[in-house]
């Protein structure tokens, strides 16, 4: 293995990746949400029996996370059996 040592002000960085886009109507939705109700994302649902259903829970999860940051709430998600993103707001 090969290593070099260089200073800290002439490391490179690459973008970590593209950002997400998030609908304007699940921002709205979010904000409605109250402590006690559930909202389910029947737009978002993945399907389960997909080879890359971890990969569209994670890409999802980070959608209605972003979205839950742009209506400055906080959000749990759990996932019905069909692939249904159910968002709870958190205390």
């Amino acid at each position: 293995m090969d290593f070099e040592f260089i200073n800290e002000s002439d490391m490179e960085f690459v973008p970590r990746g593209r950002k997400t886009t998030v609908p304007p109507e699940l921002v709205a939705a979010l904000g409605k949400l109250t402590v006690g109700k559930a909202c389910r994302v029947t737009g978002l649902k993945v399907n389960p029996k997909a080879l890359t259903f971890k990969t569209d829970k994670a890409r999802v999860g980070a959608v209605i996370r972003q979205g839950a940051n742009q209506a400055k709430v906080k959000v749990s998600i759990s996932w019905a059996q069909d692939g249904t993103p159910q968002v709870v707001k958190r205390k």
